[in-house]
């Protein structure tokens, strides 16, 4: 051991006199004179059982052991404390933590767990070589995922650079490949418990072998805080287009944009769908972009795809009842979803989006609904939905992502997972305030790359929860909230515009 790595641990009271190390078998033995263990001393110096958290997980918990040990300096301090949790009370099997952790009570958890959290690391292992075959299809998966076999992109999830998101979605930058590998490795065979969601099992089964490599290879190369750049993509020659079927479609990949005018169309209007309060900031008022309705950069068949929107526009719709066209629908996107202002139709922004739509929508019959359109509504649900049930739905499996308040997370100045209700979510006029479409939303789609797992009625409970909350105004208001109310919102069933929830009036002006 080098002693000059504790040596700048004396602002950490790290006493290395205290400390002797000896190798037995495979694993450490420590003896010390320490017989404390409050938080600090576990973390400095052992618990007299085992070595103290930063021999093996270096002073600032930069990690060690060329990746046997992990980064978990900087780490959510909720993330960290249910790791260790985990290892304490036999839940996530780990010879060497175990040791360490027993018989500390959650006060001492929670303590070391804050300790590393505050952290900040400055140093980094080295980067992997990777062919550019495997760092580009790591670089797919970190960005834009595989939901053909149900992995969304890490980034959804883990935040937009990998730094993680609080309290509870760890960081992913810093990790070493071999770290990474084995975490994976672990979800995908059952050696690793999933969290309350269940989703990294999931993910980890969706992956191939080859995959786990490229996904743990690409992220070893990045560094917190970094910006992830696209390398260069394997030739899309093999894509041809050919006409399909509206009930078996399957859009061009992105791989295959043509070079030149029309092509960069398309990449500025798929730039605005996955991220519209930046690309759109003229025209919006929230912290909500296309991608939040439409998942999988509106290509996927669950969630509203906006390749089957494309052919079945210009539609007449009872909402405006009005012909609309491609454009006056966007349009309709950004008054209510948005709760922004309507673009003009030849703006750059919605011939962007329109050129992205018109692309995703290669190959299928223009005038033919396909059955992926929209989203497919549930049965009656049995009663009323009920906003109690629904509220233990939602803290059970929707509060990690879109927060306690419902006002969603945010990681390194980005939205993450977008506010359900309040001032920066979609107002009274959008579609997904109706209970019936929020609850077919949620059915086949949440939680975010898990869905089908909640039961109907689970999902008509917890859409009547989201949606029993204020949110924006709806900007059809006329005179007060019951006139407003009988014109737009009586023939929503479930409907919570105008009604009391806990003393007050949704949709009230100034609430």
């Amino acid at each position: 051991m080098n002693p000059n790595r504790f040596r700048s641990a004396a602002s950490l009271r790290l006493t290395l006199a205290g400390l002797v190390l000896v190798t037995a078998g495979a694993g450490l033995a420590m003896k010390s004179s320490w017989s404390d263990d409050t938080a600090d001393s576990v973390i400095f110096h052992g618990n007299g059982k085992a070595p103290g958290c930063v021999v093996c997980h270096g002073a600032h918990g930069e990690g060690g052991g060329n990746g046997a040990f992990p980064r978990i300096g900087g780490q959510p301090a909720a993330y960290l404390e249910a790791q260790l949790r985990a290892i304490r009370d036999g839940q996530r099997a780990n010879a060497v933590m175990a040791p360490s952790v027993a018989g500390l009570d959650d006060d001492r958890l929670r303590a070391i767990a804050q300790y590393f959290s505050r952290q900040e690391v400055g140093t980094y292992p080295p980067a992997p070589e990777a062919s550019q075959a495997r760092t580009s299809r790591g670089y797919r998966l970190v960005m834009f995922g595989d939901w053909d076999h149900g992995v969304p992109a890490c980034a959804d999830c883990h935040g937009p650079a990998l730094n993680g998101v609080a309290p509870a979605i760890p960081g992913l930058t810093g990790q070493t490949a071999g770290y990474l590998s084995a975490q994976l490795d672990a979800y995908r065979n059952g050696q690793r418990p999933a969290n309350a969601l269940g989703l990294m099992p999931r993910v980890a089964r969706g992956l191939s072998p080859d995959d786990i490599t490229a996904v743990s290879t690409y992220i070893a190369t990045l560094r917190p805080g970094g910006v992830m750049e696209a390398p260069a993509a394997p030739e899309a020659a093999s894509w041809k287009p050919r006409a399909q079927s509206p009930e078996d479609f399957t859009p061009p990949p992105d791989t295959a944009i043509p070079e030149g005018p029309y092509g960069d169309m398309i990449r500025l209007g798929e730039s605005i769908f996955n991220d519209t309060p930046t690309g759109a900031s003229k025209y919006v008022r929230n912290d909500l972009s296309c991608r939040n309705c439409h998942l999988d950069r509106g290509r996927l068949a669950s969630s509203s795809p906006m390749w089957a929107a494309y052919v079945h526009y210009p539609e007449y719709r009872k909402k405006n009842r009005l012909v609309n066209t491609m454009q006056m629908r966007i349009q309709g996107c950004f008054r209510y979803s948005e709760n922004g202002i309507v673009p003009p139709s030849d703006s750059p922004e919605i011939t962007a989006l329109v050129t992205y739509f018109h692309w995703l929508s290669t190959g299928l019959p223009v005038g033919i609904k396909p059955p992926a359109s929209g989203y497919r509504r549930l049965p009656p649900p049995t009663g009323t939905p009920d906003r109690g049930r629904g509220a233990v739905v939602y803290a059970a499996n929707c509060a990690m992502c879109h927060g306690e308040d419902g006002q969603g997370r945010v990681a390194g100045g980005r939205v993450v997972f977008p506010p359900l209700w309040g001032p920066r979510s979609f107002n009274w006029g959008a579609g997904m305030h109706q209970v019936d479409m929020a609850a077919a939303f949620i059915r086949a789609n949440m939680p975010y790359g898990a869905g089908g797992t909640l039961s109907e009625q689970d999902a008509w409970d917890v859409a009547a929860y989201v949606n029993s909350h204020d949110r924006p105004q709806d900007p059809r208001f006329v005179d007060d909230v019951e006139t407003t109310r009988e014109k737009f919102h009586a023939k929503h069933r479930f409907g919570y515009y105008g009604r009391d929830v806990e003393g007050v009036t949704l949709g009230t002006p100034a609430h």
